[in-house]
């Protein structure tokens, strides 16, 4: 087929265009996921009563690794584009917990993630932070006996996803410490706590 010259020198410029936009497209960078690495007997945390549940909310339970900008505005909530948790924050903790369920007990305990987020203070310096509520719940009655609200937060060694993940791992052990104490501590208070005949 004789092609004229016009219609020649188009198809060569539409070639010549497609190889420059194929040339300057931006290159998709591939995710980072983190977790908490292998669990050692210091990361992990023992409770003398039942976790019956441990969940987080629905804004913290999904992969996005998020930070705050305190210095900026507290109340908004940014996420890493190019890094990502291995698995949602509720099995993280979960990972931690040695969980030796007394059967001299009707009581159980409940934990909520309420907070689980790298705050920047300032450009260079951040820290985790991981809030829970905890509550003490009477197995046979279903009642709540008790509850509370639990903080713990570490300096974080770099101001990027590495350093917040590292950070959020020695604060969620220390919050999760803080949930086991406060539940041995209050269950003491309750007879329903103190003996059971439940299997």
């Amino acid at each position: 087929m004789h092609i004229t010259p016009p219609i020649a020198f188009l198809l060569l410029a539409t070639l010549g265009l497609n190889a420059c936009v194929s040339s300057i497209k931006p290159e998709t960078k591939q995710l980072d996921f983190y977790d908490f690495g292998l669990q050692s007997n210091e990361n992990r945390v023992s409770f003398d009563l039942p976790i019956e549940q441990l969940s987080a909310t629905d804004a913290i339970q999904h992969s996005n690794i998020r930070y705050r900008l305190n210095d900026k505005n507290p109340t908004q909530v940014f996420g890493y584009t190019e890094s990502r948790w291995s698995t949602l924050p509720a099995e993280l903790l979960r990972q931690k917990i040695v969980n030796a369920p007394s059967h001299n007990t009707s009581c159980n305990v409940k934990l909520q993630i309420v907070a689980f987020d790298q705050v920047f203070d300032s450009a260079s310096s951040s820290h985790g932070v991981v809030q829970l509520q905890a509550g003490l719940i009477d197995r046979r009655s279903r009642k709540q006996l008790a509850s509370t609200l639990l903080s713990a937060q570490s300096a974080a060694q770099s101001a990027d996803a590495r350093g917040g993940v590292a950070a959020l791992n020695v604060a969620s052990t220390q919050a999760l410490q803080q949930a086991a104490d406060w539940a041995k501590q209050t269950s003491q208070s309750f007879s329903e706590c103190q003996s059971s005949t439940l299997p």
